[in-house]
């Protein structure tokens, strides 16, 4: 794909710099944070969120506006920030969580606006989820949310990242469980990103080991899959559908249009770039500053040392 022919039309926020874990691939604790950019907690108000879409939005089609932290559902306004989005007519609002949150947060949510919930489920095991999200909670709690979303008519899929070491001898075990309710998941490579960046090596599984892995126990055939999706998916005979998201081995930069928003209101154009603008209150300049965002796209993931959470993942 031409760089001439990009477009940004996925909008991912960071509505807060701050997650309830400690996951070993994005903020493990005994690593510091290289950038260290957000040291106290800060939150993306309902009021800064409408503005910066508002002006975003006679300069491109934001076609879906995606909410991420740190974890999302720790923010004290979620549920204004999804009404606000139904608001500015954006149809496709979807939230990736972790899925530790209280009671009716779920229905509340659909109900202001959200189409689609993104889990993070790492592993099936207790002493896995454990290990990896540094977190003593228990994971059929996790599991439960997963279901609810699901039974509640929201588009549900799961994401899985593969670390060496910790859960590759969980996959079949993931896959199993995601197809037998009906539920996509979707496997990971883990991204040299953040506080791991130089050690990314010693925990990286990648794609072919993933499919590997899977065909150990399932025949699978590709299944079709949008031009502009990250992951690449497949369909194992029994009907099980599971993509891989492949930055490193199979990257898909070319075909990208997401921009990224981080709690402050500033804007992304690329994961692997850690470079961010304002987006100006004059809308003639608005442009100026979309076309520098997409100048910093580039045509291979490499990675930063900024943590995911700080820009929408």
């Amino acid at each position: 794909m031409k760089e001439e022919t990009r477009k940004f039309e996925v909008l991912r926020v960071s509505i807060l710099s701050h997650c309830s874990f400690a996951c070993v691939y994005c903020a493990p604790k005994n690593k510091p944070d290289p950038t260290n950019l957000y040291p106290n907690i800060h939150y993306l108000s309902p009021e800064l969120l409408e503005s910066k879409i508002s002006a975003l939005q006679p300069h491109i089609q934001i076609k879906e506006v995606h909410l991420t932290g740190g974890e999302p559902t720790l923010h004290k306004n979620l549920i204004p920030l999804i009404e606000k989005l139904k608001q500015l007519s954006i149809n496709e609002i979807a939230i990736t969580s972790n899925g530790f949150f209280d009671d009716g947060l779920i229905p509340k949510m659909k109900m202001a606006g959200l189409t689609r919930m993104n889990f993070s489920l790492d592993s099936f095991s207790q002493n896995g989820f454990e290990r990896l999200s540094d977190r003593k909670l228990p994971v059929e709690r996790l599991m439960y949310r997963i279901l609810e979303a699901k039974n509640l008519g929201l588009d549900v899929k799961v994401n899985c990242t593969v670390l060496k070491g910790y859960n590759e001898s969980e996959i079949l075990d993931l896959l199993g469980w995601s197809g037998e309710n009906g539920i996509t998941i979707r496997f990971l490579e883990f991204m040299r990103m953040g506080p791991l960046q130089e050690e990314h090596e010693d925990f990286f599984y990648s794609a072919d080991k993933i499919r590997d892995t899977i065909g150990s126990k399932y025949n699978f055939s590709p299944y079709p899959t949008a031009s502009d999706s990250t992951a690449t998916y497949h369909i194992t005979d029994n009907g099980y559908l599971f993509g891989i998201i492949a930055n490193h081995t199979e990257p898909f930069c070319e075909g990208c249009n997401r921009l990224r928003m981080d709690s402050f209101g500033r804007i992304y154009g690329c994961l692997s770039d850690q470079t961010s603008f304002e987006i100006p209150l004059v809308n003639s300049e608005v442009q100026v500053v979309l076309k520098k965002a997409m100048d910093t796209k580039k045509n291979k993931f490499t990675g930063s040392q900024l943590s995911m959470k700080y820009i929408g993942g």
